[in-house]
């Protein structure tokens, strides 16, 4: 009987590094941009772009958890076949989510509903197999930290690109900066990203070796739920994802805004924020598995979270200060960058702690129900992002400012995200001792 390599090798961190550098090149525009593309580009108003935010995140409930349980019941071999088979229409309806129909005001939002629900479902059945790959490549402690680092890296690779390039991009290809050049130029840019999310789907899929697959499960949902209900750690796990989307969702999603009306600079300062943002992320990713040698999973991640709460207090109290308001902002990221990572190595610990507690298969299940959970956060934060638009009397590309609208700005960009990572301290405190990685081999 031949040997099996257990070493997850450089190619194939890279490889998996990939998928979420793809999945951030179009899904990190919806994070980012969208929003401003509605209000500022698109023209939609602003109550509506909050509903059509959250609708996609309720037709998201019943994705996740369908392909989390089509792969239960496949088996592990079907999960690079997914990937390889949804690269297209990934890259296309990511595409089509920032392509203006010249429609009337009621159809308009019907497009812009229907294209966003629709790339939200394929980016479940994409990303959930992709999700659970990582455990299925190796059972090394060490290898699952390098692969979600990896995968960190190609996340804060994507937003960095998306950052950096996209205010410019959509400028000089539209050839100005009205509206139907806007329009214009968000296409073309939003065309180039997706074949280039399209093409490293592909590679994803066909580099990635998942050597410990599992095998079809032949349990009734019934069964796979009631096993995860079980779970504890399970349910931390998705309680911390939650917290940590919404300050991921307020951080891309309202810098723009942020930006332009508490530091009264335009939509390249938003720009440049993101940028900062993606950099420092991108470090925190390369510290992270440094971090967890000397602290541990969970020890980085508490430590991560006590800095970003008093980031968020010097965010404040930068008010208007630019400079000071970019020496706390670059601290916050850093530290978001280094923890991030780390929330998917504790997924992976609660499903091998579910191994051990039921004979049922429930590693797509689990990713699937988790992928859910930050999808619900994203779009929970965005419909009371856009609501504090509301009530601030925001109007897309006005130059008159209310100053209650500075309130409700600083309110989502700074104080809801701190809120949710106290609470992630709380939940972290509860993780169960005695939970330990893997040994190093099978």
């Amino acid at each position: 009987m031949s040997s099996i390599i257990t070493e997850v090798s450089l190619r194939e961190k890279i490889a998996y590094g990939c998928g979420d550098l793809s999945s951030n090149l179009m899904w990190g525009m919806t994070s980012s941009y969208l929003m401003f593309y509605y209000t500022d580009i698109y023209g939609l108003p602003v109550v509506a772009v909050g509903w059509i935010l959250l609708t996609a995140r309720i037709f998201d409930a019943f994705c996740d958890p369908a392909i989390g349980y089509f792969i239960d019941r496949r088996g592990g071999h079907v999960v690079s076949r997914l990937i390889r088979s949804l690269a297209i229409p990934f890259g296309l309806f990511g595409c089509l989510c920032f392509v203006a129909m010249p429609l009337s005001p009621q159809g308009k939002i019907a497009w812009a509903t229907l294209t966003y629900i629709v790339f939200g479902a394929i980016y479940s059945c994409i990303n959930t197999p992709y999700g659970a790959l990582g455990t299925m490549m190796t059972r090394s402690a060490q290898d699952r930290v390098d692969l979600n680092a990896f995968r960190m890296m190609g996340c804060q690779s994507g937003q960095f690109i998306v950052s950096l390039l996209t205010i410019p991009a959509i400028t000089w290809l539209g050839g100005g900066s009205g509206m139907p050049q806007r329009q214009h130029g968000m296409a073309i840019y939003a065309l180039v990203l997706a074949v280039t999310a399209t093409v490293l789907w592909r590679y994803v899929g066909r580099i990635c070796v998942t050597r410990y697959p599992p095998l079809p499960a032949r349990h009734p949902p019934a069964v796979l739920l009631r096993a995860l209900a079980w779970n504890r750690s399970w349910w931390i796990c998705n309680a911390l994802v939650f917290l940590q989307f919404v300050g991921l969702a307020t951080l891309y999603g309202f810098a723009l805004y942020y930006a332009r009306v508490v530091l009264g600079g335009r939509a390249e300062l938003g720009s440049i924020l993101l940028t900062v943002a993606t950099i420092m992320g991108f470090g925190g990713a390369l510290v992270c598995p440094h971090g967890v040698r000397h602290l541990g999973v969970v020890g980085t991640a508490m430590t991560c979270l006590c800095v970003q709460v008093m980031a968020y207090a010097l965010l404040f109290l930068a008010g208007g200060s630019t400079p000071f308001f970019l020496a706390a902002f670059s601290m916050l990221t850093l530290a978001q960058g280094i923890g991030s990572p780390l929330y998917y190595v504790l997924l992976a610990h609660a499903i091998d702690r579910g191994r051990l507690m039921s004979s049922a298969n429930t590693a797509g299940m689990a990713y699937s129900i988790n992928t859910l959970v930050t999808k619900v956060s994203m779009g929970v934060t965005g419909f009371l992002l856009a609501s504090f638009l509301s009530y601030g009397h925001y109007t897309g590309g006005a130059d008159t400012v209310f100053i209650g609208l500075k309130h409700w700005v600083t309110a989502g960009f700074v104080w809801l995200p701190l809120g949710s990572s106290a609470l992630q301290l709380v939940f972290l405190a509860l993780w169960p001792r005695g939970i330990t990685p893997l040994p190093e081999t099978a």
